[in-house]
């Protein structure tokens, strides 16, 4: 794309407002539908799911706790905007998930279906967070800066450590849990690389 193509969206308050709620929705959703289906994924989010699982901590709590060591990371190297609204956002999918338990509850969802629905719906919310100058914290604050750094896509980066923590989890999870989680991060981490290009959309 020409240079003179390019632009940055400058959004307001309250454009950052309902499209930061509008993603951390669709997050939590996504991490409901895999607790539903007893599966993982990536990134801090897959963390916390698998220590859940391992340790029967209350998810919410766990993924809170597992990203408060990035913040200062992500301060400084993106600043404290992106720092505050990754923290908010982290804030309100940890209690949403929490709270999705109780008020949509899914017995009996197919794994298959968890996961293809979770990797749309999810990878579509982490799009909306990156566009808002936000993210799930972590893994993926860590992507963000290597994408801007690096030129590597945010994606692909996520896909090598979701790689890594599904071996981890065939000693928690059994084998087939593991390839159904597999299959929704892979679907997830496709839809970012596709379309969080930095020729495409700015975010500053």
């Amino acid at each position: 794309m020409n240079a003179d193509l390019q632009f940055t969206p400058r959004h307001s308050l309250l454009e950052d407002a309902q499209g930061l709620t509008a993603a951390a929705i669709q997050a939590a959703l996504g991490i409901h539908l895999l607790r539903a289906a007893g599966l993982i994924t990536g990134g801090t989010a897959g963390v916390a799911l698998l220590l859940s699982y391992a340790t029967g901590w209350n998810f919410g709590l766990t993924f809170f706790a597992v990203n408060l060591p990035f913040y200062a990371f992500a301060w400084m190297r993106r600043g404290a905007v992106f720092a505050l609204k990754s923290f908010v956002t982290v804030t309100a999918v940890s209690l949403l998930a929490s709270a999705l338990v109780t008020w949509l509850p899914l017995p009996g969802i197919h794994p298959a279906v968890a996961a293809i629905l979770f990797g749309v719906v999810a990878g579509v919310g982490l799009l909306g967070l990156f566009r808002h100058a936000s993210s799930l914290g972590g893994v993926s604050i860590v992507a963000l800066i290597l994408q801007d750094r690096l030129g590597l896509r945010a994606g692909w980066v996520q896909l090598g450590f979701d790689l890594t923590l599904f071996l981890i989890a065939l000693t928690v999870l059994p084998l087939d849990r593991v390839l159904w989680s597999a299959l929704g991060a892979a679907i997830l981490n496709f839809i970012v690389a596709m379309n969080h290009r930095r020729d495409w959309y700015i975010v500053t």
